[in-house]
């Protein structure tokens, strides 16, 4: 159970200071980090654990039973794998592991961001910032025309080395005489696609303010890239009914004008030229969504508890194989944890999602970026930025909404909220 909190002045601003450095951190800091050595941990690491401790020393985090319950289970399962494949495995991987999900137990006390409605005042800050990265990628890819400067679409280098995330990106992307958009702040265009196409998706189905889904769909199309489109058709999906089709029918009109009117000019055939990828070895879909498929049904069987528990933790990229391949979460998951930690992990981030305070298809989007879109098992962007929209906040909207439309000045405090 977790009661309203009644912070002082200073506590809100603690943690409202805290989550949005933390909304900071999972978009537009991404290519930050600390490195040192062979270690490395991003901004967004730094973030999420800066969070934490803002909010705990105020008094505003509870701990959700259901969640430790279901990371208990998820850690026992990636140890059991480890002993069973202990020469093979990464001792490292499995303490970033747990590391990377201690912040899923904790959800902040109803009240702690906004008297009204915590969830409602993240999302507001979230969709002022990625209008802003919105305008920036889009700003960016006109000014290729004028600036030929690298620092345009990469500016890492000029970062220094101990203050860089770790990692190798494909940041700079070509299509015709024009570098894909990657919104400036981002690693890859792929990334910035799907932050927009889920911006998009939130605030299609929530404020719905006409000029700001421009700005958003308009740099969505300037980044070239099939992950903010897959994102933009599995959350408009949800919920499976006899309105999906007419939501999916709507997309396809406005897709079908939009490549009317701007295909030409924008040289949208690049993007619609894209979906032959699955069928060629070294493209970027086949990597991301064919190779790890044939990856794991052909390793699945190298032992008798390899289906079941893996092969280990940190092992997928040790094994060796004639193509090449991503890791998204489900390969990463059936690799090194087989079925068990597969569906140990997804239950944890099922449960994160399940709160009333964003929409489904907001919620859906999250997920499926989480599952199949990258490797984002271990990635602190992806994982924190859920916390921060669903997972930190309580789902106590509509009970607020309930009672700010019952005026009783007698009215007892807020009654307190099961958390998820």
């Amino acid at each position: 159970m977790t009661e309203a909190v009644a912070l002082l002045p200073r506590g809100r601003s603690l943690v409202r200071g805290g989550m949005i450095l933390l909304l900071l951190s999972v978009t537009v800091l991404e290519r930050f980090g600390l490195s040192a050595g062979a270690l490395s941990a991003s901004a967004a690491l730094f973030g999420g654990y800066l969070f934490l401790v803002l909010a705990g020393g105020v008094g505003a985090l509870t701990l959700s039973l259901e969640r430790l319950l279901l990371y208990g289970v998820c850690l026992s399962v990636a140890l059991i794998s480890l002993l069973f494949n202990e020469r093979a495995s990464s001792p490292s991987s499995l303490v970033l592991l747990a590391a990377m999900y201690f912040p899923f137990l904790f959800v902040l006390r109803p009240g702690s961001l906004d008297e009204h409605d915590d969830a409602a005042w993240v999302m507001g800050k979230f969709l002022d910032l990625m209008v802003v990265c919105a305008v920036f990628g889009i700003v960016q890819f006109a000014a290729q025309t004028v600036v030929h400067a690298t620092w345009l679409f990469d500016f890492t280098p000029y970062i220094p080395e101990k203050l860089r995330a770790a990692g190798t990106f494909n940041t700079v992307i070509p299509t015709g005489s024009f570098n894909k958009s990657n919104g400036f702040f981002f690693r890859e265009p792929s990334g910035f696609s799907y932050l927009m196409a889920l911006a998009l998706i939130a605030e299609g189905f929530t404020q719905r303010r006409k000029p700001r889904m421009a700005l958003l769909g308009l740099a969505l199309l300037l980044t070239y890239s099939g992950t903010g489109i897959l994102a933009l058709l599995l959350g408009t999906m949800h919920p499976f009914g006899p309105k999906t089709l007419l939501r999916l029918a709507v997309m396809a009109c406005v897709g079908g004008l939009v490549f009317w009117l701007l295909g030409d000019a924008l040289n949208l055939s690049f993007t619609l030229d894209r979906v032959g990828e699955f069928n060629s070895t070294y493209s970027s879909g086949y990597m991301r969504y064919v190779a790890p498929g044939r990856l794991v049904s052909e390793s699945i069987d190298a032992a008798w508890w390899t289906p079941w528990l893996g092969h280990g933790p940190g092992t997928i990229f040790r094994t060796i194989r004639d193509y090449e391949f991503h890791d998204p979460t489900w390969a990463k998951l059936l690799f090194e944890y087989g079925a068990a930690g597969f569906a140990a992990f997804v239950s944890l981030f099922l449960v994160t999602l399940r709160r009333p305070s964003l929409s489904l298809q907001v919620r859906a989007t999250l997920f499926w970026g989480w599952l199949i879109m990258g490797g984002h098992l271990l990635s602190p962007e992806q994982n924190f930025l859920t916390l921060a929209l669903i997972g930190l906040t309580p789902g106590v909207a509509q009970a607020y909404r309930r009672r700010a439309a019952s005026p009783d000045t007698d009215a007892p405090a807020l009654q307190p909220a099961v958390t998820g």
